[in-house]
C-alpha cells in the first residue's frame, strides 16, 4: 500500500509540475494556434462558379472539386491566358505564368497562374478518355500557395470541352 501511494503522489507531482510549466498564451497567441490547425478542407469554397459560356470555336476548361463534385471551381477558356478559381466568397481571377507537360487539345498537363494577390494556383492534369467535342480529366491536382507559402491541395475532376462551328 505505500508503495502504490508513493507512487500516486510522483504521479501527481510530476503532472503538477508539468502544468505549472505550460506558459500562458496570449488570446492572440491561441487564435494563431487555431488558425494553424485549421484543415486544408477548409479551404475548398462553399459554394461554386456559377454557369460560363463558350462562344462557337471556343474551348474550355471545366474543372469540379473530386471531393464534393457538386462544386464547380475552375475555368479556363484556351489560349486566353485567363482562369477563374472558387475561393472564399469571391471568385480568384487567375492569370496565366507558365504552361507545360503535354499539350491536349489547347491546353497543357501543367499550367500556373498568379492571382493579383500573390497566391499562385500550379494545374496539373491527367486527360482521360476522348469525347464528343471534349476529353475528360479523370485526376488532376490543383496546388494554391498563398504569399507566406502555405499550399493548399485540391484533387480535381473535369473536361476539356469545345463549342463546335
Amino acid at each position: 500500500m505505500m508503495k502504490k501511494t508513493l507512487a500516486v503522489s510522483i504521479a501527481i507531482a510530476f503532472g503538477l509540475a508539468g502544468c505549472s510549466s505550460t506558459p500562458e498564451l496570449s488570446p492572440a497567441e491561441q487564435r494563431a494556434i487555431l488558425l494553424a490547425q485549421k484543415p486544408a478542407i477548409d479551404s475548398v469554397p462553399s459554394s461554386g462558379l456559377g454557369p460560363q459560356s463558350v462562344a462557337v470555336g471556343e474551348c474550355a476548361l471545366f474543372l469540379w472539386s473530386k471531393t464534393d463534385t457538386t462544386k464547380f471551381i475552375f475555368f479556363a477558356k484556351a489560349l486566353s491566358g485567363e482562369a477563374t478559381f472558387a475561393q472564399g466568397e469571391e471568385p480568384l481571377t487567375l492569370t496565366q505564368i507558365s504552361a507545360g507537360g503535354d499539350i491536349f487539345g489547347q491546353f497543357n498537363t501543367r499550367t500556373s497562374y498568379l492571382a493579383l494577390d500573390g497566391r499562385e494556383l500550379n494545374l496539373s492534369l491527367e486527360p482521360g478518355e476522348i469525347m464528343i467535342d471534349g476529353q475528360r480529366i479523370d485526376d488532376g491536382l490543383i496546388r494554391l500557395k498563398d504569399v507566406e507559402g502555405w499550399q493548399t491541395v485540391l484533387p480535381v475532376v473535369g473536361v476539356r470541352a469545345c463549342q463546335p462551328e
